[in-house]
């Protein structure tokens, strides 16, 4: 046999022992535990609960393989290795997921933000319509201030220095969503 076969024998003759013996069950629950733990982290936003109690599942079960079952380094170090390969894989699948599948169909990850495309271009246009309407300003507008037109009441800037509150205002411009009014001449 050549040295290879015979390191390759022994690794595998050591991943089996990690899977047989008397405490064996614990490191097995521990491990999959941790894995399900990791899998809801990768789903659930923020690094949270379930990505610290994941991790320390995985922690515990190379450590309950290392002490309770009288692991070997070789065990230790293939426990890691899994771990590692395992943590990797979700990791891949968790970005290709957010590139291709479900997770790259919400808005946050398509617009790179939680606003979506289409916010205030509605609004936009409805405010558009306001154009040339007068109201009454319920406060000071200094620049900023508040205006009702008919029942309903908008933010609207002076392009005037001040408008005191009760003055009739007329709307002579929108531009970003911003109302900007003038007195209303007569």
């Amino acid at each position: 046999m050549t040295m290879m076969n015979l390191l390759a024998g022994s690794a595998w003759t050591e991943f089996v022992n990690i899977f047989v013996g008397e405490f064996a069950w614990l490191t097995i629950t521990l491990m999959v535990l941790g894995m399900i733990l990791c899998i809801i982290e990768a789903v659930v936003p923020g690094f949270g609960i379930f990505g610290i109690s994941g991790i320390v599942c995985e922690v515990g079960a190379v450590v309950v393989n290392a002490t309770l079952c009288n692991g070997t380094p070789m065990q230790v170090f293939i426990l890691i290795l899994l771990i590692t390969l395992f943590t990797l894989l979700i990791f891949l699948l968790f970005v290709r997921s957010a590139r291709y599948g479900l997770l790259g169909k919400t808005p946050i990850v398509e617009n790179k933000t939680a606003i979506p495309n289409d916010y205030g271009k509605q609004d936009q246009a409805k405010l558009k319509e306001l154009i040339g309407k007068e109201g009454i300003l319920i406060t000071e507008c200094h620049p900023i201030g508040k205006m009702r037109i008919g029942d309903v009441i908008y933010d609207v800037s002076s392009k005037d220095a001040m408008i005191a509150k009760g003055v009739v205002v007329k709307v002579i411009a929108v531009e970003d969503a911003i109302i900007y009014v003038n007195k209303a001449v007569y």
